[in-house]
């Protein structure tokens, strides 16, 4: 059965001249629907095994788009059914999509983690109470100090997250349009933040970054990107 592989949406009926090759080595079309459309291609197969070499083409389908359009990125593994779908899914939210495009025109995304959080915040959380008088306590009691403490060293390990943000965030948020900060997970010890950049000032934020690295020696900070502005597509058809 044969799918549609979407790899997002342009501000254009039409995806130009110059061929782009997709998955399969499938050629790129468009599905448009009103003034955009959808950068597709076809899939004899039900779904595509996420790994370096797939996940790699989708976002090259996308840095090729972006140098010609306005582009709102789908996610890796998005298929359809068909082309009138498709369509209909597009045609369902033209207004909101007609926004995005308009706002994220010539803008990329900058990829953020960040860790080295005051680690020691945490150094206890875990650890089981070992002096005499702990040992004298029932079970019951030890389970309940040993999660107060866990929650304690949460808190302290949150504030201090918090205080990090704010610090980093002076330096970074001058460089860029917009951001989004918070945890990888609701547990994690790992800050990640997603940055909004004009493409023309990409090397700016670079820049600014580094000066980040050098004022705070105690953290790791990765940076990735550019890349398609995934975190601030406010409106996207569903996705398989």
């Amino acid at each position: 059965m044969t799918m549609l592989y979407v790899y997002g949406v342009v501000d254009s009926p039409s995806l130009g001249d110059s061929p782009l090759t997709g998955h399969d080595a499938a050629s790129v079309f468009a599905v448009p629907c009103g003034d955009c459309a959808a950068a597709a291609s076809n899939l004899s197969r039900r779904t595509v095994v996420p790994g370096p070499g797939s996940v790699w083409l989708h976002e090259q389908v996308l840095e090729a788009l972006m140098r010609r359009h306005a582009v709102l990125p789908l996610r890796f593994g998005t298929l359809v059914p068909d082309a009138d779908m498709l369509r209909n899914r597009l045609a369902a939210m033209l207004p909101a999509l007609g926004d995005d495009l308009r706002r994220l025109r010539g803008r990329v995304e900058f990829a953020l983690r960040v860790t080295g959080v005051d680690a020691g915040c945490l150094r206890a959380g875990d650890a089981a109470e070992t002096n005499d008088a702990a040992r004298t306590l029932s079970p019951g009691t030890r389970y309940l100090r040993a999660q107060a403490e866990r929650r304690r060293h949460r808190i302290a390990f949150e504030d201090a997250a918090r205080g990090t943000e704010r610090a980093l965030r002076r330096h970074l948020d001058p460089a860029a349009e917009s951001a989004a900060w918070g945890l990888a997970t609701a547990q994690s010890t790992t800050l990640v933040a997603s940055y909004l950049v004009p493409r023309e000032d990409a090397s700016a934020f670079a820049a600014a970054v580094a000066d980040v690295r050098a004022h705070h020696p105690a953290l790791e900070i990765s940076c990735t990107g550019p890349w398609a502005p995934y975190s601030f597509v406010t409106v996207r058809p569903p996705e398989a």
